[in-house]
């Protein structure tokens, strides 16, 4: 018996302990021993959030307690947890060894299961196919819904509706073997899975009494002790998990919380913190029926995969024109851009017999994207000439600050840190972007930046483009740099004019060194010419003037950028040769995914939700995106929940009632913020852990993503309910919309969710560029790679830009065949992806990833990733186009290129090992091109003339 086991038993039998219902589950599952626990609705929500827990736990049933009825279509955990009652009923508890229910509550229903199979490793290929039929799953091309299963070659996907996850059996080794998966990245997750069940649903309602099955079964209902008393089994907080590190151990069985028992204290595995999250594909996947934008043809509708020619080995997609259809191929998507997926907004395709209509019109949006990055060249290159003394470290002061935090950083925010200390230290100024999810840790980096500054002596001051975020940073701010010294004030017009005037003597005269203020700073020089640092907070919604503004003052300036708006790939190009961009993917440890639910509208689910989020002493995001009748939906939440304090928000208020009514819900005054998609960025209220969005079908999802990105910010469970009118028949794109939302709630999804809405929407906001007029139905993706194009103009062609262009011809199949990936939107998909990973890591996870969701890689998907690596050393030798065929290679040299000794001397040595027969050069037009003969005995593929040029790189 372990020594927590131990414990957990005497715990579990003291008559003195005073446990809570999810510390007594924690007890319990440490115990391994029967207990039943009668909880609260507020406990039910809490336990019932913890998905992986009450699904995946064989030793866990949760009985299936409804709270609002599910769209249909949508993943609904009520109906999951009667399936695992269903399951457990049909094997007579087998395994089962707690039991949650809720108080009052004695009957539940559930349809009973005809048939339960086990699924090990033992079973075969033939074998696992015939079950999933018998037991009634569907078979699709890709899993999305429970009951569903997909077959991909030598690898099998479905999803048993008892579990959390779908499930991936891989039939390519010597011993099959299982392992969930997630559904928003189709990635598994590699921890051991056993066994897995599959039900047969039957059509016959049941009910049964949970009182009746404990008796049955002989499992105890476990009695809380009232008199509230501190036991010897005590929940402790993560501040206080830090003050024990050394000696903490770490279980499976505890979920909840972490615990103290004397002098020893034991904490989940999730407490040790998480590694970084996976990088997400940062462009859109092509879908049949999207709006695309070809480079040279313009916008048209991508109708159609077209499979491989058999002697041209290559996939091609459609795109359908006013007057016709243009075939591209899947090597040259790097011209194709990715629109809208909205068709309500008439938009027109443009005509391929009339080029020149789209020539001017791309011209045109090319001159607005050079406007709009000269001066940020011109800016950048004027940085580069500035010298600012170092930032040094500030020692054993700034060692006291970095320990005083009260969390433990995430793999991400180390690795940010230590960029952002080299910035400061290095001589000239630091330009850096700092992008990351809502909440992941942005604010405490530029809290460490402004430290390092104010302890060498400098000022710091705070961008921010709203007055009640200034006032919220204040507050964070103030919290933070306590105890060291350093003095924090805010400039807004909340203020008045005397403590403005007050306020600017006191930064002129060196009394304030951190201020945090808005816009207003952009047209004072007075405020600019004293700071050290310049940090700009959601940088990405400030106009164009005030940019402009901003770039006049601070070249001599440190600036630290921040946003939480995902970049896309295209523009990541440009702008990483103007600056500095670092990316937060991992979410903090004890973060907990939001849970996302897709409800028919009703009264009481409304009232359910609002009460338990007020009487958990939080507070509640009810999203009316309606001014006219938002004071009608006021009256009618005050008289649902005639105890909740409501409170109204919304962009037609004056701005000053705005404001105040936004500062007095932060400061606690109200339960429920009854507003719009006002909410929808910059507002952090880490009390506010629910969200209502109602009429959830009418928005973007973007919007969605963005709106619910408000709960969830702390270390409690955030809730976001998406309600539509019962009725309400949903449109295809807005059940996809919904659909996405529901299934993306992994921390760090966003760059999975708002990618797609930034396109639909616009997006040209971004880093406070916008485009005008015709430029915005290109879409931004295009626009992205305008801008990027007008940056490399300026200071020459990168890496990523070579590689997005490279050329290659050869006579071997390189391709996603079809064979291997059977849906062609999947293919796409992939192609997709692979066009942006530039360096040999991410392609060789990228080939992990197909090993994992496809199986074995096929010979031309083999080639296919080897060309991709032969791109990257082509650059370094300055390759520009390769020819390949009938054991003959050409390789053509630009003009850039200046080590032809070099390149002799490596082709000589070279020439054995590859079977070299002859090689001559010849130049034309400055460009040099290399004829090399192979042997006929030689095999020439991807993997071959991969190894030969990085042979002739040396």
């Amino acid at each position: 018996m372990s020594q927590i086991e131990k414990i957990a038993k005497q715990t579990l039998l003291n008559p003195q302990e005073s446990l809570s219902a999810l510390s007594g589950i924690d007890c319990a599952l440490a115990a391994g021993e029967c207990w039943a626990f009668e909880v609260s609705l507020s406990e039910y929500r809490e336990i019932s959030a913890a998905y992986g827990l009450v699904l995946n736990n064989n030793h866990i049933l949760v009985m299936p307690y409804m709270v609002g009825e599910a769209v249909e279509g949508f993943v609904s955990i009520y109906d999951k947890l009667q399936e695992k009652l269903a399951y457990a009923i049909k094997v007579n508890f087998k395994d089962v060894r707690i039991v949650v229910f809720v108080e009052g509550c004695i009957n539940y229903d559930y349809i009973q299961a005809q048939k339960s199979v086990a699924i090990n490793n033992n079973i075969e290929y033939s074998q696992l196919l015939q079950t999933l039929n018998d037991v009634g799953f569907e078979c699709v091309d890709r899993v999305d819904l429970p009951r569903q299963y997909s077959i991909k070659g030598g690898v099998v996907d479905f999803y048993s509706p008892i579990y959390d996850k779908p499930i991936r059996m891989f039939f390519y080794d010597d011993t099959p073997w299982l392992a969930f998966y997630e559904l928003s990245t189709g990635l598994s997750i590699h921890s051991p899975v056993k066994e897995v069940v599959l039900t047969k649903r039957g059509n016959k309602n049941k009910t049964v009494n949970v009182l009746h099955v404990l008796e049955q079964y002989k499992i105890p209902i476990y009695k809380q002790n009232t008199n509230n008393k501190k036991g010897k089994w005590s929940p402790v907080n993560y501040e206080e998990l830090k003050a024990h590190n050394k000696g903490v151990v770490y279980s499976k069985c505890l979920h909840f919380s972490a615990y103290k028992y004397n002098d020893m204290v034991f904490a989940p595995l999730s407490y040790k913190g998480q590694t970084a999250a996976l990088i997400q594909p940062e462009d859109v996947a092509l879908e049949r029926g999207d709006y695309v934008c070809h480079e040279d043809f313009g916008v048209g509708v991508l109708s159609d995969f077209v499979l491989p020619a058999q002697e041209e080995g290559e996939e091609f997609i459609k795109i359908q024109y006013s007057d016709g259809v243009v075939r591209v191929s899947m090597r040259m998507l790097n011209k194709v851009s990715f629109v809208s997926r909205e068709t309500s907004g008439g938009r027109s395709l443009h005509s391929i017999s009339k080029k020149g209509v789209w020539k001017r019109q791309k011209n045109k949006t090319q001159a607005i994207a050079e406007e709009n990055v000269k001066s940020l060249v011109v800016f950048y290159k004027n940085k580069q000439t500035v010298y600012r003394p170092p930032y040094i470290d500030g020692g054993g002061l700034e060692k006291e600050f970095l320990l005083s935090f009260k969390y433990q950083d995430t793999p991400d925010q180390e690795v940010v840190w230590t960029e952002i200390k080299k910035d400061l230290e290095d001589e000239t100024p630091m330009y850096r972007l700092l992008c990351g999810d809502v909440g992941f840790g942005k604010t405490e980096l530029c809290m460490r930046a402004a430290f390092r500054v104010v302890v060498n002596g400098g000022q710091v001051l705070v961008l921010v483009p709203t007055s009640v975020l200034a006032m919220q940073h204040l507050r964070v701010f103030k919290e933070r740099f306590k105890g060291f010294g350093v003095n924090v004030s805010a400039y807004t017009r909340f203020i008045s004019a005397q403590e403005k005037r007050k306020i600017k003597e006191g930064w002129i005269g060196g009394g304030i060194d951190i201020l945090i203020g808005t816009s207003s700073f952009v047209y004072d020089s007075v405020f600019i010419k004293h700071a050290g640092l310049f940090v700009i907070d959601e940088e990405h919604r400030f106009g164009v003037k005030e940019k402009e503004g901003l770039l006049g003052g601070v070249v001599s300036k440190d600036v630290l950028l921040m946003s939480a708006t995902p970049i896309p790939r295209s523009l990541n190009l440009g702008l990483s040769g103007l600056s500095s961009i670092s990316v937060l993917r991992s979410p903090p440890i004890l973060r907990k995914p939001i849970q996302t639910f897709v409800h028919y509208y009703d009264d009481l689910l409304i009232q359910k939700a609002v009460n338990f989020e007020v009487d958990r002493g939080g507070q509640v995001f009810f999203v009316h995106n309606n001014v006219a009748s938002i004071l009608s939906m006021k009256r009618y939440i005050e008289k649902l929940c005639p105890m909740v304090r409501v409170i109204v928000a919304h962009a037609q208020l004056p701005p000053k009632d705005l404001e105040k009514n936004m500062l007095s819900f932060i400061a606690g005054n109200a339960d429920l913020l009854l507003c719009t998609s006002i909410i929808g960025s910059g507002v952090d209220i880490p009390n506010v852990n629910t969200i209502v969005v109602n009429l959830a079908h009418r928005f973007g999802l973007g919007q969605l993503h963005q709106i619910r990105g408000r709960v969830g910010r702390s270390n409690k469970q955030g809730f976001a309910h998406m309600v539509v009118p019962k009725g309400v028949v949903l449109t295809q794109k807005a059940r996809l919309r919904l659909k996405t939302i529901e299934k993306n709630i992994s921390l760090g999804s966003g760059y999975s969710i708002a990618k797609s809405d930034l396109e639909i929407r616009g997006g040209g906001v971004m880093f406070g560029y916008k485009q005008s007029g015709k430029s915005f139905d290109f879409g931004f993706e295009f626009y992205s790679k305008l801008m990027s194009r007008s940056v490399f103009s300026v200071l020459g062609d990168s890496f990523n830009f070579f590689v997005d262009n490279f050329v290659y011809n050869v006579d071997f199949a390189c391709l996603l065949s079809q064979k291997y990936i059977q849906s062609g939107d999947e293919r796409l998909r992939c192609y997709r992806l692979l066009n942006t990973l530039y360096s040999k890591e991410r392609v060789l996870m990228f080939r992990g990833s197909l090993l994992d969701r496809f199986g074995p890689l096929p010979y031309e998907t083999t080639n296919l990733l080897n060309m991709r690596l032969f791109s990257f050393v082509c650059f370094r030798l300055k390759i520009s186009h390769v020819l390949c065929k009938l054991n003959r290679l050409v390789l053509s040299f630009d003009n850039s290129f200046g080590d032809m000794d070099r390149l002799l001397v490596l082709l000589g040595a070279a020439s054995k090992g590859f079977g070299i027969k002859d090689y001559k050069f010849k130049v034309t037009n400055n460009i040099t091109a290399l004829f090399v003969v192979f042997n006929n005995k030689q095999n020439i593929n991807g993997s071959f003339l991969l190894r030969f040029v990085e042979a002739l790189n040396g």
